[in-house]
């Protein structure tokens, strides 16, 4: 029976983190089959005890990290198949990033490369990093076999690692979209997150400019709590995971604006149309690789009149939601061949052919 590992995982209470894990597991399921032995390594593990898997806290206690997780980072080897998640963790942009990124994460990376087992990286985005964090990035990318990257920054800094683009596994998963109608519900939802402790200005204002709209919470966990954020705008009311985030609940079209990329992609998944306010790299590469790149917009530079009133287009005007919802159609048609190409490159990994022979 095959065994695999699945490092990085943090908590299924973000709902972004969870998508990635649960579409990693699939794609592992459709590789190697369903009967796979899994193992995960999660920051928030009782998040993922519904899951028929081996689950290991990688979050260090007040006595350091646990026997079990550290005698797991030694025992890389008898696996059959490492598979880190997709995200956007290996950030070392100001200091309690690095801090996170090199307690929670820092272990699992350096295993993964020193291991003689095949290793596959899902896409990620790899910085902001400088200087000495930067090159020891690049050496522990280098001992990847396989590592995609998501954006095209992540590309430039880090091709002599041996980097692979490849869109979000948002993008890659996305089932083709079943649309009823084009008509939206007037009211827009509205789905921020605080950045190092608070909102960004421009979002403040922009929900002033923009009228009633309903809130989303995409992230309730630890560090990534967007409850009181969410509520310091004063939304109409917030709407639940299951009616926003459910195709075939039955329940309206809406017009999103989210900062959250896969409060953004999950919506998008979901029928919805978005506009993305990106705080990071990662929103541009995933709105462009989908075609949209006119609907994200940089959180600290975007004009809030600007994209209220791109907003109202999609409010009022079925053409554009028309020509949206073909672009995001296309795109996600499209994308199917790349999720065929991550199943292949699983399955070579681990040298498992669809007939079970390892």
């Amino acid at each position: 029976m095959t065994e695999v590992l699945v490092l990085h995982a943090y908590s299924a209470n973000n709902a972004g983190d969870g998508l990635l894990v649960h579409e990693t597991l699939a794609l592992i399921a459709d590789a190697v089959g369903a009967e796979a032995q899994i193992t995960i390594a999660a920051s928030h593990p009782e998040t993922f005890r519904g899951l028929d898997s081996r689950i290991v806290d990688s979050k260090p206690g007040k006595t350091g990290y646990s026997r079990e997780y550290r005698q797991l980072l030694r025992s890389l080897d008898r696996f059959d198949l490492v598979v880190g998640v997709g995200g956007g963790y290996l950030r070392a942009g100001h200091a309690s990033e690095m801090l996170k990124a090199a307690v929670i994460h820092g272990p699992q990376l350096t295993a993964a490369s020193r291991t003689s087992t095949p290793t596959v990286y899902m896409p990620q985005s790899v910085g902001p990093a400088s200087g000495l964090v930067k090159r020891l990035l690049k050496r522990k990318l280098s001992g990847i076999d396989t590592f995609y990257v998501r954006d095209d920054r992540s590309v430039v800094d880090y091709s002599a690692a041996g980097v692979t683009r490849a869109s979000d596994l948002a993008i890659l998963t996305a089932p083709p979209i079943e649309r009823h109608s084009l008509t939206v519900d007037p009211i827009p939802v509205v789905t921020v997150r605080a950045i190092r402790g608070r909102i960004a200005p421009l979002v403040a204002e922009f929900a002033r400019q923009c009228g009633p709209f309903d809130g989303y919470v995409q992230s309730d966990t630890a560090g990534n709590n967007d409850v009181d954020a969410m509520k310091s705008l004063d939304p109409r009311r917030i709407v639940g995971r299951k009616e926003l985030m459910t195709p075939d609940s039955g329940e309206s079209v809406r017009v999103v604006i989210a900062v959250r990329l896969h409060a953004a992609l999950m919506a998008l998944r979901a029928g919805h149309f978005v506009v993305h306010l990106a705080y990071e790299r990662k929103g541009f590469g995933a709105f462009g690789d989908l075609g949209l790149g006119a609907y994200v917009h940089n959180i600290n530079k975007f004009e809030p009149a600007r994209v209220a009133a791109q907003m109202q287009h999609l409010l009022t005007d079925e053409e554009t939601r028309r020509q949206y919802a073909q672009t995001v159609d296309t795109a996600f048609a499209a994308a199917a061949s790349g999720r065929s190409r991550l199943v292949d490159e699983l399955r070579r990994a681990a040298n498992f052919s669809p007939e079970g022979s390892r």
